[in-house]
């Protein structure tokens, strides 16, 4: 079983209540409405030839599409996935997240999960304290990898 399969049935339906249409760029878009604000966790393919932070922007127009979110109207929190073979040599700190909510996509977390089950990420903290469940949700990632 491939990855994206075993996060789906990781995270959907008890985490995440709706799997939207998969797309040509997202592998995986699952979606939480809550009361105060909708999130949602995507999968996207790791490209090598790409640096990160494109690879991040263009999830982030991915979601806008898929999602229709727009600022101040209907945002969207996303945390967000790419599974390559290995893992890169990467830090936490160029995984860029957002500290403020000014974007129609609020990117929360960023992870990076490679098929031998390594794991890394980054995610919205405040002090060092995180919110919005990303410690079980990166903690989920890396159970549904192995």
């Amino acid at each position: 079983m491939n990855i994206v399969n075993n996060i789906e049935k990781s995270f959907y339906p008890e985490v995440y209540s709706q799997s939207l249409t998969k797309s040509a760029d997202l592998s995986l878009c699952l979606l939480k409405k809550t009361r105060l604000a909708e999130y949602v966790l995507v999968v996207k393919d790791f490209d090598s030839d790409l640096d990160i932070k494109t690879q991040i922007a263009n999830a982030r127009k991915s979601i806008r599409q898929q999602t229709s979110a727009m600022w101040l109207f209907k945002e969207i929190g996303a945390y967000i996935v790419f599974v390559c073979d290995e893992l890169p040599d990467l830090a936490e700190t160029q995984l860029k997240i957002d500290h403020t909510g000014f974007h129609a996509v609020i990117v929360q977390g960023v992870h990076l999960v490679s098929k031998s089950g390594t794991h890394l990420f980054n995610h919205s903290k405040w002090l060092n304290k995180s919110f919005g469940g990303t410690e079980s949700i990166a903690s989920r990632l890396v159970k549904c990898a192995i």
